[in-house]
């Protein structure tokens, strides 16, 4: 079984990456939200209905079912249940896909008081669970989160999903939720900068949509997609003169590597994107990078207006075969994991 109540049902990760690596050699239940994953094959769709609650409690009781031989949890919400599941002794794989404490620190729902208790918590319970369940981790750096030693999963490229790199339609492409934490605004200024049209693919809410709208004026001409399933998303900005990341310097995004990034450099587009450390760590010297000082939209403004973004993106082109080589996903470290999972 593999488990999500909250992460949408095309997740990357989830869907494509994990899954195809499992679905090769094991029957595989995948259970999540509404309407479920675009592409059902080989697999069997357990629906998760109803609110969050309610999707919660159903989930948590599918993993502690005995149906299953190893669950596959991808929920810091989940992780309760998933602990629960394993000091019973069934086999359980928890992949935590971000660091939640640090993300917990930014989110604005969470009532000012209570982010770092509930961080504190989340991080105490990854440390007592990690003795009990088989921890995954998609970063390096989430490593100081446990005492012992992950395994690292790193969420690169699920090559089979990638489109050929084709002619670029002179646009500034913006993937992935699109959020003011996530440099939203900067993407707009930069497509200002540079005197091309933006497209921004991705799920937004609609008074972001009027900002970001209002903000562009006249100047810019930005196209809203929406949610896209991966494939169609990466079709979509794979004709894109360049990709922005214009992540701001917080919590998560400042020591993880935006997969966005590495997408954008295996399709043959140029990649302007924030001087973070976790993102200078992996993309320094590739072909086709530029960096961009986080969280200042003036800079992003200028450096449309200033980079050559023709060559940067000729520079990505070249570039591609080795991005592909360097960051596909690994397909035989997932697999090998599940195997340690099923022998117990």
């Amino acid at each position: 079984l593999v488990v999500s109540s909250v992460h949408p049902p095309d997740d990357p990760r989830i869907r494509e990456k994990t899954i195809g690596s499992l679905q090769t050699e094991w029957d595989v239940t995948y259970a999540t939200r509404l309407p479920g994953p675009t592409s059902k094959e080989g697999i069997t769709w357990l629906a998760l209905r109803g609110g969050r609650m309610a999707r919660l409690f159903t989930a948590s009781m599918l993993i502690l079912s005995r149906t299953w031989d190893v669950v596959s949890v991808h929920d810091p919400e989940l992780l309760p249940a998933a602990l629960v599941r394993s000091l019973l002794g069934r086999s359980t794989v928890f992949d935590l896909h971000e660091d939640v404490p640090a993300q917990m620190l930014d989110k604005s729902w969470i009532p000012s008081p209570l982010r770092r208790p509930l961080a504190w918590t989340f991080g105490m319970m990854l440390r007592v669970s990690e003795r009990a369940i088989l921890i995954t981790v998609a970063e390096d750096s989430y490593g100081h989160l446990l005492s012992g030693s992950p395994a690292v999963i790193r969420n690169h490229l699920n090559l089979e999903g990638l489109p050929p790199p084709v002619s670029d339609t002179s646009e500034v492409a913006y993937l992935g939720d699109i959020t003011k934490l996530r440099g939203a605004s900067a993407a707009v200024a930069f497509a200002r900068g540079a005197g091309l049209p933006l497209v921004m693919v991705g799920r937004r809410q609609p008074e972001l949509q009027r900002e970001l709208e209002s903000i562009a004026g006249s100047d810019v001409a930005i196209e809203f997609t929406g949610h896209l399933d991966h494939e169609s998303a990466l079709a979509r900005v794979a004709t894109a003169t360049v990709g922005v990341s214009p992540l701001h310097d917080v919590g998560n995004y400042s020591h993880s590597m935006p997969t966005k990034v590495l997408e954008y450099l295996a399709l043959g587009v140029g990649a302007v994107v924030s001087d973070l450390p976790g993102t200078r760590s992996v993309v320094e010297g590739l072909p086709g990078v530029a960096f961009v000082r986080p969280g200042d939209d003036a800079a992003w403004e200028e450096a449309g207006h200033d980079l050559d973004l023709r060559r940067l993106r000729e520079e990505a082109r070249s570039g591609v075969e080795e991005v592909r080589s360097r960051f596909a996903w690994p397909d035989d470290e997932v697999r090998d994991v599940y195997r340690r999972a099923f022998a117990g």
